[in-house]
């Protein structure tokens, strides 16, 4: 359903509602009972949580495995080949499920993504996705390349360099410099750099993944720090693919 479509029958539903308060209110019999309140659908549940400290705790290890086997085959793969998210309808044949079930298994995909910060979530009054974690659907200046797929937009700088481990493809990532946007090209091999240019580009982790971004070198990075975020880090590359790895690996998948 398109979001278009989605926006009328709400607006209709308004109106339909509206219609039946206002036939609610001139009721002749004041103490006639009102009708029940409908059910609460119950929303999807995600199968991990994090702890105080932060830490990924998994509640459900099968329901994990499920969730994250969707990520990497019906939402990641494809995503890198097309440069996009793919659309529910593709989501389903890709995993091979009716569209209900592809549905409630977004569902919990959502529920993860608004949760803990791992699965998906979805553009407002849309069904489509909007970002699962580390890709986007929307341009973020950060794209990633794997061979024979076509660019897509990766949602910060360590996400970006984490794909590679992520498919378990070599992968191009390209960026522009935030300090002087010098075209910043890197290409990924698990985790580990096969070439950098330039190759003094470090990246810096501010507080959130729109401070997280490539820089062209140590001196660019500790100048923005001192000026925007003294408590921001700074990574060498070497590091920032290592942490990068180890977040959105394939095992894991971001999960």
């Amino acid at each position: 359903m398109t979001a278009p479509v989605r926006i009328v029958i709400a607006a209709l539903g308004g109106a339909a509602l509206g219609a039946v308060g206002m036939k609610l209110a001139t009721r002749a019999d004041p103490a006639a009972p009102a009708a029940p309140a409908p059910a609460v659908a119950r929303r999807a549940a995600c199968p991990v949580h994090t702890d105080a400290a932060g830490a990924l705790q998994i509640d459900d290890q099968k329901e994990t495995e499920r969730l994250r086997q969707a990520l990497r085959d019906g939402i990641f793969a494809p995503w890198a080949e097309l440069g996009r998210a793919p659309t529910p309808d593709e989501f389903a044949q890709r995993m091979k499920l009716s569209p209900s079930d592809a549905n409630a298994l977004l569902d919990r995909l959502q529920a993860c993504g608004e949760s803990v910060g791992g699965g998906i979530l979805r553009a407002p009054e849309s069904e489509l996705i909007a970002v699962a974690w580390p890709l986007a659907n929307l341009p973020t200046g950060i794209t990633v390349t794997i061979p024979g797929g076509k660019p897509a937009f990766a949602r910060c700088a360590i996400d970006a360099l984490g794909v590679s481990e992520l498919l378990q493809k070599r992968t191009v990532v390209e960026a522009a410099a935030r300090d002087n946007g010098a075209p910043i090209r890197i290409l990924v091999d698990g985790d580990a750099i096969v070439s950098s240019s330039p190759p003094e580009v470090v990246v810096v982790k501010g507080r959130g993944c729109d401070d997280m971004s490539f820089y062209s070198s140590r001196a660019a990075a500790d100048d923005w720090r001192a000026q925007h975020d003294p408590d921001a880090k700074v990574f060498t590359l070497p590091e920032a693919v290592r942490r990068g790895a180890k977040i959105f690996s394939h095992e894991t998948a971001g999960l």
